[in-house]
């Protein structure tokens, strides 16, 4: 990065459709990951298997996104209120709709799926250690940031542009290539990289890149490379995924993960795309814009909600994992059944603190 010429960029407003539209379109990736984990049923051979793979490898971005836009969103927030407020917003946006829907998913889990664990101290366990509703590790990353937030928007500013590359970098040395090779091989993480402050800190090169990508302009030449590092990415995971798979004779996720070099890349040129199709001075008309902040207001409550309507209609469609409706037709479906939902319920005093 460091090489490529850079310009700061004069922001015009406090609000950036692109960003709305990233937001958008990594909400529905989510739902397109969550209906195709027929992948993980590892079936060499069968190309319903391999359809799956290659959905889940083509929208592994979508939780970077958010992650990206967090940074670039959160890393700046000086500039609009003091670290307080920031706390205050961040807390009623995220941890309180946190602990509610983790509370509602253990109680399904108990009373629909049978689970016999039911008492506090299980519910306290399964929220410590992220053990009910496995989607929700975003939260586990996303809440140790924003208690992170008021030192990490010192080193993010544009007097330390070369200082964020560093980061950048040794982020991507350090979990995308050095412990991406070591977890692919089952060995224990390095300990010289696990040690170096701040490089494997719950994706902190995903936040910083974001806050990158979004304060400096990118070039056309920069655009390419990273269209062409989104293509890289995919095809690294892709091959890797089925070489050790054939090995282990399983789906091996951790080949894929958004930890991993290809991981980082992908995100880069969705980013850019939006970006530069949707420039930070575009200014929607009327219609749009009230559609684009709804549609974009519900991301987080599309998130917490969306694994319900996908058991729902499983149940009620008789779908199996494996066809291809499943795989192809139902991730819209759930979309826009959980958006209708999520907007009606915040329509409903009290109930719209749940899903900010």
């Amino acid at each position: 990065m460091a090489d490529q010429p850079v310009t700061p960029v004069k922001k015009r407003s406090r609000r950036f459709y692109y960003m709305d539209i990233l937001n958008i379109i990594a909400t529905i990736a989510v739902m397109w990951l969550h209906t195709s984990e027929f992948a993980f049923q590892y079936t060499p051979g069968s190309p319903r298997w391999v359809l799956s793979l290659v959905i889940q490898i083509a929208f592994i971005w979508a939780v970077p996104i958010f992650f990206m836009i967090s940074g670039a969103n959160l890393f700046n927030y000086r500039e609009r209120y003091d670290t307080k407020t920031f706390f205050k917003k961040r807390w009623a946006k995220v941890l309180i709709p946190f602990i509610f829907w983790t509370f509602v998913w253990y109680a399904w889990n108990h009373f629909v799926g049978h689970n016999p664990d039911w008492s506090l101290i299980g519910f306290w366990n399964g929220l410590e250690y992220d053990t009910i509703q496995p989607i929700f590790w975003f939260f586990y990353f996303i809440i140790p940031i924003y208690l992170a937030v008021p030192f990490l928007s010192l080193i993010a500013t544009k007097a330390n542009q070369k200082v964020v590359e560093y980061i950048i970098a040794l982020y991507v040395i350090g979990v995308g290539v050095i412990n991406y090779a070591y977890t692919l091989f089952h060995r224990a993480p390095d300990q010289l990289v696990n040690n170096i402050p701040m490089v494997l800190s719950t994706g902190i090169g995903i936040f910083f890149v974001g806050w990158y990508l979004h304060n400096f302009d990118i070039s056309k030449r920069m655009r390419h490379l990273l269209y062409g590092a989104s293509v890289l990415g995919f095809v690294i995971m892709f091959s890797l995924t089925i070489i050790f798979s054939a090995w282990r004779h399983e789906t091996v996720r951790d080949a894929y993960s958004i930890f991993t070099i290809g991981g980082f890349l992908m995100p880069l040129g969705v980013w850019a795309w939006a970006k530069t199709h949707f420039p930070l001075d575009w200014q929607p008309g009327p219609k749009t814009t009230v559609w684009l902040k709804r549609l974009s207001g519900v991301s987080l409550g599309v998130y917490v909600i969306h694994e319900f309507v996908i058991a729902v209609l499983e149940k009620l469609l008789h779908l199996d994992q494996s066809s291809y409706y499943h795989m192809l037709a139902l991730p819209m479906v759930v979309w826009v059944i959980s958006v209708a939902i999520v907007l009606g319920l915040q329509k409903i005093p009290g109930v719209n603190r749940l899903l900010p």
